[in-house]
C-alpha cells in the first residue's frame, strides 16, 4: 500500500513545474466530472462533497491565473518539454543502475539497505538519487561484469545532474511579476496534480473492493505524461518500500 506524505507549498511548486498548465486543467475537468458521478462511493474513501468543492475552487483559481498571465503559461509549455526530456533521461539512468545493483543486493543485505535509501522516488529527489546511486555503483563496480558498463554510467552522472539543475522547468526567466505569477501557476498545477493522483488511488481501491463498478482505467491520468518516472511524491522511500509508485 502506498504511503502518504505531507507536501509543502515549495514541493507542490516542484511537482507543478513538470506539467503543462493547460494539460493539468483538462485533466482536472475530466477528473471533477468522474468525481461528481461517483461521489457517493468516493465519499466513503474521504473524497466527499467538501473535498470536491475545495478541488473545484483550486481549479477556478488555476483558470484565473492562466487567463491573467498567458505569456507565463506559454513560456512554461516550452520549458516543460525540455525538462520532460531531461527528467526522462535521468530516470532511465536510475533504472539501469538500480537494476544492476539490485542483482547484487539480493545476496548482500548491506547493499540492499543502501540501495533502498539511495533509490529516488520522485522528480524532486532525482538528482540527489542519481548522485547517491553513483556512489554505490562506484563502490561495487569491481564486483560487476564488464557488460553492465559501470564506468560509462559513472561518466554520465555529472552531465545528467547538470541538465537537471539547469532545466527544472526553467519558466522563471522572465522579469519580476511574470516570475511570481508563473510560480503561482506551478503551485496550483502541483495542488491539482496531487489531489488527482490521490483521488485516482482511492477510486482504484474502491473498484478493487467492489464498491465502485467502473473500469480501473477510468481513474488514471489521461493527459499528463509520466515519461517513465514514478509519481512525484516528495519524500524519501522507506527501507521496505517496494519501488516506484504508479
Amino acid at each position: 500500500m502506498a504511503k502518504t506524505y505531507f507536501v509543502t507549498e515549495q514541493q507542490l511548486q516542484v511537482i507543478g513545474r513538470r506539467y503543462n498548465a493547460d494539460d493539468v486543467a483538462l485533466e482536472a475537468t475530466e477528473t471533477a466530472a468522474r468525481w461528481r458521478r461517483d461521489l457517493s462511493v468516493l465519499a466513503l474513501y474521504g473524497y466527499h462533497q467538501a473535498a470536491l468543492d475545495a478541488f473545484t475552487a483550486d481549479m477556478a483559481e488555476h483558470a484565473k491565473l492562466r487567463a491573467a498571465r498567458p505569456e507565463a503559461v506559454a513560456e512554461k509549455k516550452m520549458s516543460v518539454t525540455t525538462r520532460d526530456k531531461q527528467v526522462s533521461l535521468g530516470w532511465a539512468w536510475a533504472d539501469r543502475v538500480c537494476s544492476v545493483l539490485g542483482v547484487l543486493a539480493r545476496t548482500d543485505q548491506t547493499l540492499a539497505t543502501a540501495l533502498s535509501s539511495a533509490t529516488p522516488t520522485h522528480d524532486a529527489g532525482l538528482e540527489a538519487g542519481i548522485r547517491a546511486l553513483a556512489i554505490l555503483l562506484n563502490e561495487t563496480k569491481g564486483r560487476l561484469a564488464a557488460e553492465v558498463q559501470a564506468d560509462k554510467r559513472l561518466a554520465e552522472v555529472n552531465g545528467l545532474c547538470q541538465a537537471l539543475q539547469t532545466s527544472p522547468g526553467a519558466v522563471h526567466t522572465s522579469k519580476g511579476q511574470t516570475v511570481a505569477d508563473t510560480a503561482q501557476i506551478d503551485i496550483y498545477d502541483g495542488k491539482l496534480y496531487v489531489c488527482m493522483r490521490d483521488l485516482n488511488s482511492a477510486a482504484r481501491k474502491a473498484i478493487r473492493n467492489g464498491d465502485l463498478r467502473v473500469g480501473l482505467h477510468e481513474y488514471t491520468f489521461h493527459h499528463l505524461k509520466s515519461s517513465g518516472n514514478p509519481a512525484p511524491v516528495p519524500a524519501p522511500a522507506p527501507a521496505n518500500d517496494s519501488g516506484k509508485a504508479s
